[in-house]
């Protein structure tokens, strides 16, 4: 709140100094005095935006923090014009005066040039610069906690153990490892690995997970990088990364078969799962079923339609793009999607499914399940039982 009041402090000093400045002795004359008082009126103007905007990011409202910054950019800019000395207030004056009538139509034209770069590209060109540093804070939006130690759900009996792995780069990721009832062979269960959407952490997944359960599952789910208890930075090299390793704690650690693991990802987390399904299948050691809920084709494609008028998809650090890699899936494959998706758009969705294998490599015919009304952020593992509890029943 210190910077932001600065920041206006300075900004408001600066433009109505210079402005008064300029007006009344005009010309070359003031032209030191008011640069450098014009200097302190950006200087505040860049503070307040960038430090408002940071504020706009914690908050999760994308669509605020691009008003915002064009808004005041654009203020900015017109202050810039109106109180610059050899700028459209004074070159006016002066060509009233001095421009030859033939050359009045070329002087409105250089006019309107300027006032197109300084009104609309400098401000634009702002925002998509401001926007490419900020992007993995507005695709990555964690709830960060304490310590998260799983609990014995009493209404339902279900077993919670904590567990860890190790990241490549020596980060311990937390997790927890849900245990189906104690009556269901070991041979015969499947282990759920949940990779959860982009916000929130595990603990906004606890129901998901006991719906699994309810179906005769066991589940682990981790945190990503930078979520819930874990230390570090998500990115989409580090998130793949870290999914192997989750991968190879269920096959290591659990002693889980390959052939008894299902890959069960949300949103960006579907993203997350349908690369280490295809890797795996690569490798040959196929997972026993890919389930993916609310996800996208490509993160450039979801980007590209929330921003149609900004080139933000060919600036993504993180591309994240599960269409070309669900083609390599040889599992089978259960997908779910809200046609009231106002996040990812539903056709989007359906183009991820249309480019996966027709069947699996042990014959089940891959399934799309349109969840009518569905939006983006509330479609649970209750909602899907039906579908998954059949599609287990093949996998068993």
């Amino acid at each position: 709140m210190a910077l932001i009041t600065l920041g206006a402090f300075c900004a408001t000093f600066g433009g109505v100094s210079g402005y008064t400045v300029a007006i009344q002795f005009g010309g070359k004359r003031v032209a030191t005095v008011f640069s450098c008082m014009n200097m302190c009126g950006n200087i505040g103007a860049a503070l307040f935006p960038i430090t408002a905007g940071w504020l706009v990011v914690q908050t999760g409202n994308w669509n605020l923090i691009l008003l915002l910054f064009a808004g005041i950019m654009a203020v900015d800019s017109v202050c810039w014009a109106l109180l610059n000395p050899t700028g459209t207030l004074f070159e006016e004056q002066a060509e009233t005066s001095v421009t030859p009538p033939q050359q009045k139509p070329l002087a409105k034209r250089r006019r309107l040039l300027r006032h197109v770069l300084i009104y609309a590209v400098t401000p634009y060109i702002a925002i998509v610069v401001i926007v490419f540093f900020a992007q993995r804070w507005m695709i990555y939006q964690p709830t960060k906690t304490g310590r998260l130690h799983a609990k014995v759900d009493k209404s339902s009996q279900v077993q919670v153990d904590d567990v860890t792995v190790q990241a490549n780069n020596g980060l311990t990721l937390h997790g927890w490892h849900f245990h189906a009832s104690a009556d269901q062979e070991d041979l015969q269960r499947l282990l759920v690995l949940y990779f959860p959407g982009n916000a929130g952490c595990r603990a906004d997944r606890i129901a998901d997970c006991r719906d699994f359960v309810v179906l005769g599952c066991d589940v682990v789910l981790f945190d990503y990088r930078g979520y819930g208890d874990n230390e570090g930075a998500p990115s989409e090299a580090a998130l793949a990364a870290d999914a192997r390793q989750i991968w190879l704690f269920a096959v290591g650690r659990l002693h889980v078969p390959p052939q008894r693991i299902v890959i069960f990802g949300e949103s960006l987390g579907g993203a997350v799962a349908t690369r280490l399904a295809a890797e795996m299948s690569s490798e040959g050691t196929r997972p026993a079923a890919l389930i993916l809920n609310s996800t996208f084709a490509s993160l450039a494609e979801t980007v590209a339609w929330h921003y149609p008028a900004f080139p933000f998809q060919y600036l993504l650090l993180d591309r994240f793009p599960p269409l070309q890699r669900i083609p390599q899936v040889t599992c089978p494959v259960l997908q779910f999607h809200g046609t009231a998706d106002d996040t990812v758009p539903f056709d989007q969705g359906k183009r991820l499914f249309d480019a996966a294998p027709d069947q699996s490599s042990n014959g089940i015919a891959k399934q799309f399940l349109e969840i009518p009304g569905g939006q983006h952020n509330f479609i649970s593992v209750g909602n899907m039982q039906v579908a998954i509890r059949q599609l287990l029943a093949k996998l068993k």
